[in-house]
């Protein structure tokens, strides 16, 4: 017997098997005129940087990265297309924490966006810098300069004494 989910409806919750994608209205892909600029070759460096600066412009992002998440958790590299969420392919694969790539040299998990050692991952791989990782980067040398500051305040204090 045939049974169909999508005409089941729940009275103790909130029905969610049928949830529609309004985010995908908001999204600024939608707006490109060109589709094949979320295709680009993976050599073709400037014109990930094209997509990705228009991903990163988008008011619906991180919804765009969660659906990425959820349609290719476990696939392998080679089965991720195009640009989605800013991120490359390769990002998205590493990033899977069902796929050995999320783990770093060593089986050490990837630190996540947000935090200075991604801003230095995204540096040292040549990838485009999202706004978490550059806002964590600046903390970082900030609270650098405050604590060099302080040494030297307190140096100076004790041979003043």
């Amino acid at each position: 017997m045939l049974i169909h989910h999508y005409a089941t409806t729940s009275h103790a919750a909130p029905d969610t098997l049928d949830r529609t994608e309004n985010w995908k209205i908001a999204a600024a892909c939608r707006d490109a005129i060109d589709d094949e600029l979320w295709f680009p070759e993976p050599s073709d460096r400037a014109a990930t940087r094209e997509a990705i600066t228009v991903c990163l412009s988008c008011p619906v992002l991180l919804l765009c990265r969660e659906a990425a998440a959820d349609e290719e958790w476990g696939l392998g590299k080679v089965s991720r297309w195009g640009i989605r969420g800013g991120l490359t392919p390769a990002q998205r694969h590493a990033a899977d924490t069902s796929t050995r790539a999320s783990h770093g040299k060593g089986g050490r998990q990837l630190a996540p966006c947000g935090t200075p050692a991604a801003y230095d991952r995204h540096v040292r791989n040549g990838e485009p810098v999202d706004d978490p990782c550059r806002l964590a980067h600046n903390a970082r040398n900030a609270q650098v300069r405050a604590e060099a500051r302080h040494r030297r305040t307190t140096t100076t204090e004790r041979s003043a004494a």
